[in-house]
């Protein structure tokens, strides 16, 4: 769920020997990916088997952070180096 199905989605359209790619997760976590959802709805939303990677471009993985509204709680521990 979340940004980590972009990465997964990628790996799998651009190497030749993977023939298919299981994502499932947002039959179990529906309202897991909402805010990314909202950028790339090809992406959680399988139509007939198959995914839309069509708005996935740009820089960072194509991720679109700066569209993607999702809160993250406080961290429970920061760590200095």
């Amino acid at each position: 769920p979340m940004l980590a199905q972009i990465p997964h989605l990628l790996l799998a359209a651009h190497v030749g020997t993977i023939m298919g790619v299981e994502t499932n997760a947002m039959q179990f976590y529906p309202d897991a990916s909402i805010p990314e959802s909202a950028v790339h709805p090809g992406l959680y939303r399988r139509r007939d088997g198959l995914i839309d990677l069509s708005t996935v471009h740009g820089p960072g993985f194509g991720y679109r952070l700066n569209e993607i509204s999702r809160e993250l709680p406080t961290p429970a521990a920061q760590f200095q180096v």
